[in-house]
């Protein structure tokens, strides 16, 4: 299917609308009676998979609405699951007079978009690119990051904290290597002591 979210409204079922002209072989625009919604009265938007004539075991029609306006329907994929020839062919689908029930019923193609959208998230062995920023999940590592990007207020505070030489590490940019490195505290220079006598001159 995509990697797209879908929309969902509870309990919905509607009809083809009178008038409409209903949902003929090679038409991609319908008329609902009445729109899905979140709560009964807000419609949902685009995209979402609704079923017409459902009970018809020789109609059933999966559709895959990408763009609507309330009750109108102004652009529909036909026959998402190729049940009447190739999918998404609108000039083998079926004929569907007004009045043909619609409801928005647990299709495949819902939860096949939601594995799209999982299968294309950073995994154990993936690399992945935010703004040429890379994460990879197999080497744990995070690449294009100059240090100037590197924000640490997010962190636990730990001034109270003793620190381990020995087995304590930091972030620390080489300016030699041009890279951000961990390294032991204890490889950390102490500042060296300035004699007061020095400092005055004397």
């Amino acid at each position: 299917m995509a990697d797209q979210e879908v929309k969902f409204s509870n309990f919905y079922e509607s009809t083809l609308a009178t008038g409409s002209g209903g949902l003929p072989t090679n038409v991609i625009v319908a008329t609902l009676t009445a729109a899905p919604t979140s709560n009964g009265t807000s419609a949902i938007s685009t995209p979402y998979y609704l079923v017409v004539d459902p009970d018809s075991a020789g109609s059933r029609e999966v559709i895959e609405v990408t763009a609507a306006t309330g009750t109108s329907l102004t652009t529909i994929v036909r026959d998402k699951e190729g049940r009447y020839g190739t999918p998404g062919d609108a000039s083998t689908a079926p004929n569907h007079s007004e009045g043909t029930v619609v409801r928005m019923a647990v299709v495949k193609e819902m939860f096949e978009d939601v594995h799209d959208r999982i299968d294309v998230l950073p995994s154990p062995s993936s690399v992945t690119t935010f703004t040429n920023k890379s994460i990879s999940g197999s080497t744990n590592t995070l690449t294009n990051l100059p240090a100037s990007e590197v924000d640490i207020n997010g962190a636990t505070d730990g001034t109270a904290i003793t620190v381990d030489g020995e087995n304590d590490l930091v972030l620390l940019y080489d300016s030699d290597a041009t890279a951000v490195k961990k390294v032991k505290t204890k490889q950390i220079a102490t500042p060296a002591d300035v004699h007061p006598f020095l400092v005055m001159g004397g």
